[in-house]
C-alpha cells in the first residue's frame, strides 16, 4: 500500500501528460513489477511495456534493469487524492488524540 501510494504520488506531481520514468522509486524490480501490474489491473496507471529494448544479439548483457514508464490515469489521481485525504485524516486523529492525552495532566 506504501509502495503505492508512491507511485501515485510521483505520477501526480511529475504529470506532463506523458510517460514519466518510476524504475528507480524501489530498489526492489520484482515488488516494483508486482506493485505496477496491481496498479494497471485496477486502471489507475498506463504502463509502456515497449521501453525496455533486448541488447543480447550486441554482446551486452541483460541484467540491467529496464525502464519502467508510466503514466497516472483519472482513476489513478482520484484514489490518490482519496489516499491523500484519508491520510491526512488520520494525522489529524492521532494529534487530537495526543492534545488530550496532555490536556488531561494539566
Amino acid at each position: 500500500m506504501k509502495l503505492e501510494y508512491s507511485i501515485l504520488e510521483h505520477l501526480s506531481n511529475n504529470d506532463n501528460g506523458k510517460l514519466v520514468d518510476i524504475t528507480f522509486i524501489e530498489d526492489d524490480h520484482a515488488r516494483l513489477r508486482r506493485s505496477l501490474n496491481e496498479l494497471k489491473g485496477k486502471n489507475m496507471i498506463l504502463l509502456d511495456d515497449l521501453s525496455g529494448r533486448d541488447f543480447e544479439a550486441f554482446g551486452i548483457a541483460n541484467d540491467r534493469k529496464k525502464a519502467i514508464k508510466a503514466k497516472i490515469k483519472m482513476n489513478g489521481r482520484v484514489y490518490f487524492h482519496s489516499l491523500k485525504a484519508k491520510k491526512s485524516v488520520t494525522g489529524s486523529k492521532q494529534e487530537n488524540k495526543s492534545s488530550r492525552s496532555l490536556s488531561f495532566f494539566f
